[in-house]
């Protein structure tokens, strides 16, 4: 596939998105063990990005993907960081002329919040397990 018919989003995503949402979480209160694990999330969100050809693997990673990465993050940090960081990286990307043109990816955004929200509904009510209590 020729470089020029890549679509910018695809780049954009990690970039701009997350990288530029990870600038603005204050990770000063987690411990060692938290920040491992939000560096995790972050390099299994970075990662994705290898293999994507197309603005179609973008959408179905934000519609499938994100909402079980955001599962796992809920359950090796603070919600309150994982609601942040995933809330602003969509909005983030929310603010891209190649989503804002694109009714797909915007369409596969606001799907990934509300998924988001039955992914968290789930955790709170389920396992006993999990490391961290969710904040109220």
């Amino acid at each position: 596939m020729s470089t020029l018919n890549i679509n910018p989003l695809i780049y954009r995503f990690v970039r701009y998105c997350l990288n530029r949402t990870y600038l603005d979480i204050d990770d000063n209160k987690l411990s060692a063990d938290e920040r491992y694990s939000l560096e995790t999330i972050l390099a299994i969100i970075r990662q994705a990005e290898d293999n994507w050809e197309g603005i179609d693997d973008v959408v179905k990673f934000i519609s499938e993907e994100l909402p079980k990465i955001y599962g796992q993050a809920l359950e090796r940090l603070p919600d309150r960081i994982v609601d942040e960081l995933f809330e602003k990286m969509l909005n983030n990307c929310k603010e891209l002329d190649e989503v804002k043109s694109n009714s797909k990816v915007l369409n596969a955004i606001n799907d990934a919040f509300n998924e988001m929200k039955n992914v968290k509904k789930k955790f709170l009510e389920g396992s006993k397990t999990r490391i961290y209590e969710p904040s109220a």
